[in-house]
């Protein structure tokens, strides 16, 4: 994953303002679709993904008490 989305391309094409409109209509109900399509997918991965950090979050060391 990219960190810097404005470099992600080299430079943006201009667009009118129905096209960048159009563009972003298409882009969120494509968004939307794939969501639903593949939530139990997405879901299943963050779930595995929050169960692995529980198990390996260790508590503290009971050796260094707080006061």
């Amino acid at each position: 994953m990219l960190s810097d989305p404005d470099n992600a391309v080299p430079s943006w094409p201009p667009l009118s303002e129905e096209a960048a409109v159009t563009i972003l209509a298409f882009l969120q109900h494509f968004t939307e679709c794939f969501e639903s399509r593949y939530f139990g997918e997405i879901h299943r991965y963050y779930e595995a993904r929050t169960q692995a950090n529980r198990k390996t979050d260790a508590p503290p060391p009971v050796s260094d008490p707080p006061f």
